[in-house]
């Protein structure tokens, strides 16, 4: 219930009136009451009553839950001169701030005179009450544990316990950490003490995946107003947004349905409807961060990347915590804060993707008095070790990291090429400049019989994009592209290629380090084949039937920030879509976008214009031989910019 600024101002002036009205001898009238709702920083909303005129005696409190008001009453505003009038409330606590303003003829008339004496103010004043509170640990955490059975993740030990044993022995206070590994189901946790602690306002991912929830329950994208509201409640952790989307999506109950929906089974809201009292381990938040570390079953493609890209531009002065350790710009995170009657909560949640192997992580700290720097120094030193020993979560199967070239980009200077040929053998490459490509120049001739030209990626990884083509009698051929930018002599890897519809290669779709080629059968059916560095193909399995309609298939660089490089596929209507890979299936990532069959051609070469996003761009080929290229975006899509290609690529009957 919101009460109008007249209330408080009724409020304010009711002794004095009640006072000067009242006849000598009668007795006093009885102080009138009243609520003011509040917004408590890292908390959530509640009400505080108040009882009499705070300016003489009165008293502010909440009558029921963990949180008690504590010190004298503050007060924020402006003066009749326009002045800004700041007035701290006192005591410890978490700050609490009236949702609707109070007008008095002076600050004396609002706060006790020992606070009124700390603003001299001109005159009347209006702004908000402010108010300090502690947090009842035993109200918050403790029921919500013992209703929730305390239920934990089955997780190991971190193969470095011992290490993190050491350092945490030497930090104070309650200490929960969990890793794991997504897309494995491998998870680590380590505790010491407790495990179980407040979100404050880690819960905010929490929250906006429920946001994004109810978007595609509903069917739709998120609203404007819903992405006006997330966006700061993400990267500014502002409360007032937090708290309005929370109402939004239906309170606690909204945050215990999602839990279980998230796979967080021991995540529970705070009975008394404050978000950032929920009680949680480190070992769900890390399964949470999973959610947008890989494709999930309950987030859309389009909002997993809506809510990475807001984890990963946190205002400078929330960055720290799980980002200590791996390069800046690497790690996707939230953390949250909070004074408590047992001493401060300081928690850090992430993804940590800066090469193999990636890893979400959750440190939970409670029960230390001292300052919020003490725990985020302790977040940051786990973070570290993590990071230091992140070899040791892959296993013994860690890959060598990849030292090959960017795919399409034939002369190694970063920027994608164009390759075609023609009807009579020839292959021609056309030099990318980042913004246009050069003019055609034959590479390689001999090819009339040949049925489909691609790049195969950088085989041997001299930092030059090969070439694949298959013959007509279904010979599929490597070339090597040699450093004067020719094509050497064609090595048969595969034979009996000739009876699939289409070929894609050039990424490695299970993130093992090794190139891959898929082909599509009739039927939309793909199979992966492995390449290896000297050239040698192996059949790894099939991956479903992701492109039934799609005839033209072709591989992009990863569109989801998985690691794993996925699929584009054009249908004869002119349908464009791209999946992402799992590694041994697919996911449809975008939106399905259609007039493609206006072009004779449509394919996409690599990152034509190495933009930041690392998204492979698209080019588009008239049946006139005018080309277009239109620039990828995050998540699989394309956006509405375009740029035509300079040289004409007359009659090449395939395009790379």
């Amino acid at each position: 219930m919101r009460y109008r600024s007249a209330a408080l101002t009724a409020l304010v002036l009711a002794t004095s009136s009640a006072l000067i009205g009242s006849s000598a001898g009668a007795a006093p009238a009885a102080p009138t009451s009243t609520g003011i709702d509040v917004n408590c920083e890292g908390i959530g909303a509640d009400t505080v009553t108040l009882t009499g005129d705070l300016a003489r005696g009165g008293t502010a409190e909440i009558e029921r839950g963990p949180l008690t008001v504590v010190g004298r009453p503050g007060f924020t505003g402006e003066d009749a001169s326009g002045h800004q009038v700041d007035v701290a409330p006192t005591g410890d606590g978490a700050l609490c701030t009236a949702d609707e303003e109070t007008t008095a003829s002076a600050i004396a008339k609002v706060l006790p005179a020992t606070q009124a004496a700390k603003a001299p103010s001109s005159g009347r004043v209006t702004g908000l009450l402010t108010f300090t509170v502690e947090v009842d640990t035993s109200a918050a955490v403790a029921p919500q544990a013992a209703a929730q059975g305390d239920t934990m993740t089955t997780a190991a030990a971190l193969p470095f316990e011992s290490e993190l044993r050491s350092y945490l022995n030497s930090r104070p206070g309650a200490v929960g950490v969990a890793v794991r590994r997504p897309g494995t189901g491998k998870s680590w946790t380590y505790t010491k003490v407790s495990s179980r602690n407040v979100t404050a306002s880690i819960v905010k991912v929490q929250i906006m995946s429920a946001v994004m929830m109810k978007a595609q329950s509903e069917g739709r994208a998120l609203s404007s107003w819903e992405k006006s509201k997330i966006s700061p409640m993400i990267r500014n952790s502002d409360n007032d947004a937090t708290t309005a989307l929370f109402n939004h999506i239906g309170g606690r109950r909204a945050i215990d349905s999602t839990a279980d929906r998230l796979g967080m089974t021991s995540t529970v809201a705070d009975p008394y409807n404050h978000w950032g009292l929920t009680s949680t381990t480190a070992a769900d938040q890390a399964r949470l961060m999973e959610h947008y570390a890989r494709p999930s079953s309950v987030l859309s493609a389009t909002n997993r990347m809506y809510g990475l890209s807001l984890m990963r531009q946190i205002n400078s002065s929330q960055d720290w915590g799980v980002t200590a350790g791996p390069p800046a710009g690497k790690v996707a995170l939230k953390n949250g804060w909070l004074p408590r009657t047992d001493g401060w909560h300081v928690n850090s949640i992430g993804w940590v993707n800066a090469g193999y192997p990636d890893y979400t992580i959750a440190v939970l700290t409670h029960d230390n008095p001292g300052a919020m720097s003490t725990e985020v120094a302790t977040i940051e030193g786990v973070s570290r070790i993590v990071w230091k020993n992140r070899a040791k979560l892959g296993g013994s199967t860690t890959p060598t990291p990849t030292t090959r070239g960017k795919r399409g980009d034939v002369d190694a200077d970063g920027k994608a090429d164009l390759m075609g040929m023609s009807a009579t053998g020839r292959i021609y490459r056309m030099k990318g400049s980042g913004t246009d490509f050069g003019a055609k120049k034959v590479v390689k001739s001999g090819f009339s019989d040949a049925t489909w030209l691609g790049t195969a990626g950088d085989v041997n990884k001299d930092k030059r994009s090969d070439v694949l083509v298959r013959r007509g009698d279904g010979r599929l051929q490597l070339m090597l592209t040699t450093s004067s930018g020719a094509l050497g002599t064609p090595k048969t890897i595969a034979t009996g290629w000739g009876s699939y519809t289409d070929i894609a290669a050039g990424g490695d779709v299970d993130r093992n380090g090794k190139l891959d080629v898929l082909n599509r059968k009739v039927g939309g059916a793909v199979d992966h084949y492995e390449m290896s560095d000297s050239g040698s193909l192996k059949r790894i399995r099939t991956m479903g039937k992701p492109a039934v309609y799609y005839q033209n298939i072709m591989l992009v660089a990863d569109v989801n920030g998985d690691g794993r490089d996925d699929l584009r596929g054009v249908a004869a209507g002119g349908r464009m879509r791209t999946w992402t890979s799992t590694g041994t299936a697919w996911k449809q990532a975008s939106a399905t976008s259609t007039g493609w069959s206006a072009y004779r051609t449509v394919l996409s070469p690599g990152d034509i214009n190495v933009s930041s996003s690392k998204q492979d761009d698209i080019v588009a080929v008239w049946p006139s031989g005018r080309g277009r290229m239109h620039y990828g975006t995050k998540g699989g899509g394309q956006g509405t910019s375009y740029r035509n290609i300079s040289e004409g690529l007359g009659s090449l009957t395939y395009v790379w």
